[in-house]
């Protein structure tokens, strides 16, 4: 399996949870891949510093891609998209988009990443600044038949459609305007 991390390489987006969970799961299962795409943002006190990326890179928990400007086609050859933040997020873009690409997600139970997720049906939900629920919704999602994985992220993309079409929030925000 691919699971893919899309963020700025911040501490509070969940780095160390995702880095120990892949540390977790590769010491019983070294096959599976664990990819982070983003920037250090140094300008960010939370930052991970490039020190520590590039020992966790060494030590062969991730693979790190840096800041990619296609990512869509990084994500159609992933299995998961993990997103364990704890940072005040909004609507996370990033779970969104996997959504209408039909990946199947973790993320954190936190506004902006919990309405992205039907518990068990288009993906998992974990604590928020926990390495084992993390761990555990990882390695729920391993125990998956590649049957449940695809229906997943079908179900993922209906929740798209129906939830966050660009059509339906243009409505929303016109009758906000008119209302004013």
């Amino acid at each position: 399996m691919k699971f893919l991390m899309i963020s700025r390489v911040l501490y509070d987006k969940g780095y160390s949870q995702y880095i120990e969970a892949a540390k977790k799961i590769k010491e019983k299962q070294p096959e599976h891949d664990f990819i982070l795409i983003g920037e250090i943002d140094t300008a960010n006190k939370n930052h991970v510093p490039e020190t520590i990326v590039k020992q966790d890179i060494e030590s062969g928990y991730i693979k790190y891609l840096g800041y990619q400007t296609n990512v869509k086609e990084i994500l159609k050859e992933i299995d998961c998209v993990v997103h364990p933040t704890y940072y005040n997020e909004g609507l996370s873009r990033v779970l969104m988009e996997a959504l209408a690409l039909r990946k199947p997600i973790i993320t954190t139970d936190i506004p902006g990443c919990r309405e992205t997720v039907i518990e068990g049906l288009n993906g998992f939900l974990c604590i928020p600044n926990n390495t084992e629920s993390l761990v555990n919704k990882i390695e729920k999602f391993l125990l998956l038949s590649n049957q449940e994985r695809i229906e997943m992220g079908k179900q993922g993309r209906l929740l798209a459609e129906k939830k966050f079409d660009i059509n339906k929030v243009l409505t929303v925000y016109d009758n906000i305007i008119k209302n004013i």
